[in-house]
């Protein structure tokens, strides 16, 4: 399980924190690592489909993050789209969500300043 807390980079600063929990023990969750992102901005809401995490990440926009080795504590961004380019603050400010469920591809951006954004990863 992936779960990102925005109180931590808004009220500490630092980068994006997202914490990975090892669930094979329900009754005794532990957690595997914190994966760090490349950017200070809050993370919000985040979908995990097939290998590939979509994040909201506040001001750095969506962050695709390729989760194929989590067993072994690696992620690795893969992609992003900025919708909030004046900085990657720690403020609640651009991307509050991500919806990357449509079978074309088309991933829906809801920027709390711009409005929606839909995008297409390239190849």
């Amino acid at each position: 399980m992936i779960l990102g807390d925005e109180g931590d980079e808004y009220t500490f600063g630092g980068r994006t924190r997202s914490l990975v929990f090892d669930l094979e023990d329900l009754d005794n969750p532990v957690l595997h690592f914190s994966y760090m992102g490349a950017t200070n901005a809050i993370d919000h809401n985040g979908y995990v489909i097939n290998d590939l995490l979509y994040l909201a990440n506040y001001t750095a926009g969506i962050r695709v993050i390729d989760v194929k080795n989590i067993e072994n504590k690696q992620m690795s961004e893969v992609g992003f789209f900025d919708t909030y380019p004046k900085d990657n603050s720690g403020i609640f400010a651009g991307v509050w969500n991500v919806y990357p469920f449509f079978e074309s591809g088309v991933i829906l951006i809801s920027d709390l300043n711009k409005g929606l954004f839909l995008v297409k990863k390239s190849e």
